[in-house]
């Protein structure tokens, strides 16, 4: 392989600066919007990317859905070398934040990461065992607020700093490279993707990758089979019991990417709030509180917005402690509450309770407590193991809609999932169930250069790129259907679509090495 002539911390400087670049603009997609894309942010950030890659040289295209293609020519590659596509997504996860600068923390010893914006967060290498991958590194992060996008502009970086080495090393070999950016890929929208993918095809590229992993250098060729179940529950109001105290309060819930659940302790307050619900009846206190409303936060699924009566200042006492117990436990991690002895109003006639709410609270606990000999939470799903997860509650006509996400590896489990959920619901309730996208193992298991290249790659660095599953999807469909192979690598980060969220200037260096060297072992198969 042909070393670049940049050191590891010029590369990783250029690679913050990208990052710092694209993380400026909201490129957050709406999935409640007809538009494609779905939001103008991913134009505007398609037309950022325009401008860098053709300063850089390359041909660049875009179309009317924002979907962008900046062509590299190959140089120095053997005539039976393949053109290769390397693809991100333009937008990021709902509940995103744009922000201006990032935070650096020099050779992180392990201790709290010091979120400016969230003190509270204890991200140690005590509690992510994980990360003492990250030892020594220098830290990026953002405000702790809110997730700043590092799935998928981490990525995106990535292939920004992999075209300014080879415009700044033009001795260095490689194939037809098709840089692409693609839109509204976190809310599952194929449309803009169909015409791209056929394009693809037409020009002789048969093969890929996405850069929208998450651990550094994995190499993923296989990820859920998914689904979404829609649960109505319909609508109705009772009077409470007696005269009392009205309670507003929200309990915001551990956010994190459902790949990364278990390990960073996920808790959506979809759980938080029927586990609640459970804890006032064990204490013997449900004639004194009452849960009246649950609605999920309109930006962030595992937060909610809680209304409760109460019979007296003393049974509001009771709630507060009884959050204590059901929240506190997951505060060192993201959770909380906001305290109602400081929101409450007395009412002489207190609002309606919407028995809608504690019917979907009470299924949501029946639910992850049945046993149909898989798991069920994805806080309690690794590996190799699906989920079906009750993620949002939210106001829907006349009916409350509990949303449930349903992930498998295989595609009979899933059927499984699909219909332990029938199951639960019974006959009174109305359940849609509705198909995402399929496991892309089966269709790249004849393509093992996909794997022998990156790990061929990583070894010229004198680097491991480790083989796992992709606990989530890369929304490649489209083009596998066109006879284009996309396998997904790492990009190396912490905390997917979470406050938390962080990567380091060592990951960034590292893996624009690695594609440098992976598109040069492509130049000479």
């Amino acid at each position: 392989m042909q070393p670049f002539k940049q050191t590891n911390d010029a590369i990783a400087e250029r690679a913050r600066t990208h990052l710092e670049q694209v993380v400026r603009i909201d490129s957050s997609s709406d999935e409640t919007s007809d538009a494609i894309p779905s939001t103008p942010g991913q134009v505007e950030l398609s037309e950022e990317l325009e401008r860098f890659f053709t300063e850089l040289g390359a041909e660049v295209e875009r179309d009317a859905y924002a979907n962008m293609i900046a062509t590299l020519p190959a140089r120095g590659a053997s005539p039976d070398a393949p053109p290769i596509a390397l693809m991100i997504h333009l937008d990021t996860a709902r509940g995103t934040h744009a922000i201006d600068g990032l935070n650096l923390q020099p050779a992180w010893d392990g201790a709290r990461v010091p979120y400016p914006a969230n003190p509270g967060l204890e991200v140690t290498t005590a509690n992510y065992p994980a990360l003492e991958r990250y030892l020594g590194h220098d830290v990026v992060y953002g405000p702790g607020d809110a997730p700043f996008g590092l799935d998928d502009k981490l990525g995106l970086t990535h292939m920004m700093t992999l075209a300014w080495l080879l415009a700044t090393n033009p001795e260095v070999p490689h194939p037809r490279l098709l840089l692409i950016a693609r839109p509204d890929e976190e809310i599952g929208r194929s449309e803009a993707l169909i015409g791209l993918a056929e394009l693809l095809s037409e020009r002789g590229v048969t093969m890929g990758y996405t850069l929208d992993g998450l651990d550094p250098l994995e190499i993923n060729i296989e990820n859920f089979n998914a689904a979404q179940a829609a649960i109505r529950f319909p609508r109705r109001s009772e009077a409470p019991p007696a005269e009392g105290l009205e309670v507003r309060f929200e309990i915001k819930g551990v956010n994190t990417h459902g790949a990364t659940a278990k390990a960073e302790g996920h808790r959506p307050a979809t759980r938080l709030a029927a586990e609640l619900l459970i804890e006032l009846e064990r204490e013997g206190i449900s004639d004194e509180v009452q849960l009246t409303w649950f609605a999920s936060d309109p930006e962030r699924d595992c937060d909610a917005q809680l209304q409760a009566w109460v019979r007296d200042r003393e049974a509001l006492t009771d709630l507060e402690q009884a959050l204590e117990r059901v929240v506190g436990p997951h505060a060192p991690r993201g959770a909380s509450w906001s305290a109602p002895l400081e929101r409450c109003v007395l009412r002489s006639k207190p609002r309606e309770r919407e028995v809608a709410a504690e019917e979907a609270l009470r299924f949501i606990y029946r639910f992850l407590n049945s046993e149909p000999g898989f798991t069920l939470a994805a806080e309690d799903s690794e590996g190799y193991q699906g989920y079906s997860q009750p993620y949002r509650l939210v106001p829907d006509g006349d009916h409350l809609r509990l949303d449930v996400r349903l992930r498998d590896f295989a595609r009979d489990q899933l059927a499984e999932r699909q219909e332990h959920v029938r199951a639960q619901v019974g006959d009174d309730l109305e359940v849609t169930i509705t198909q995402q996208y399929e496991n892309m193992g089966p269709r790249l298991a004849d393509r093992p250069e996909l794997i022998q290249w990156p790990q061929e790659a990583a070894a010229a660095l004198g680097l491991t790129a480790p083989i796992q599953p992709i606990r989530g999807g890369t929304g490649v469909d489209p083009f596998l259907d066109k006879g284009v192979a996309l396998a997904n690598l790492g990009t190396g980060y912490f905390a997917p679509e979470s406050e938390k969220e962080f990567t380091t200037l060592q990951t960034m260096a590292d893996h624009a090495r690695w594609l440098g060297y992976l598109v040069q072992r492509i130049a000479n198969p």
